[in-house]
């Protein structure tokens, strides 16, 4: 029966050392938790060949970064020059169609008067009887259609001339440049 009685009393002893032990222990292994061993990879020897190819490589590399600065560079140029040639363009286009609309009023105008002085000459030579009339319907229509032309020739002068077509930039277009390819080293055979 004491047997019994030390057995039951090591076994109460020992699971309570295990619930509360293991809460303390937990804590503790949270708070700091043990490196983790990471596997090196091999190193490999480079024969010569392959470490001036991965040279070359690495030139490259560096040459292609600065192209892409360049690159970069040039597209954004690219881009604010035809940037301002479009609204240039849009500019141009507004202005050239408002002076083709006034100067086609103008001839417009024009051709009414020069219309309208070719119908009262027409009255008049039908009306006329002798050749001193009809040479006076002549003159009236020549003062006329010259006061017509002197008042658009006047008007074409205030428009003035159509503007200019802006000149397209001589930018050409960048051309991304090409990333180099890396080497890879060949693979070597281990004799058995």
């Amino acid at each position: 029966m004491i047997n019994k009685a030390i057995k039951t009393a090591a076994a109460v002893v020992a699971s309570a050392a295990l619930v509360f032990g293991g809460v303390t222990t937990s804590f503790a292994t949270e708070a700091t938790p043990a490196p983790a061993p990471t596997a090196s990879a091999p190193t490999v020897k480079l024969t010569k060949e392959e470490r001036a190819a991965l040279k070359a490589y690495r030139d490259a590399l560096g040459k292609f970064r600065e192209s892409m600065t360049k690159f970069a560079a040039d597209k954004a140029a690219f881009r604010d020059a035809m940037g301002s040639y479009q609204s240039a363009m849009k500019e141009w286009a507004t202005t050239n169609a408002a002076q083709i609309a006034a100067i086609k009023a103008v001839q417009t105008t024009f051709r009414a008067a020069v219309s309208a002085a070719g119908e009262v000459r027409k009255t008049a030579l039908a009306a006329a009887t002798t050749a001193e009339q009809k040479q006076a319907a002549r003159d009236a229509y020549n003062a006329s259609v010259s006061a017509a032309r002197s008042t658009m020739t006047a008007a074409l002068a205030v428009i003035g001339p159509l503007p200019a077509k802006p000149v397209k930039p001589e930018v050409t277009k960048p051309v991304k440049p090409v990333k180099p390819v890396k080497p890879t080293p060949a693979p070597t055979t281990t004799a058995p």
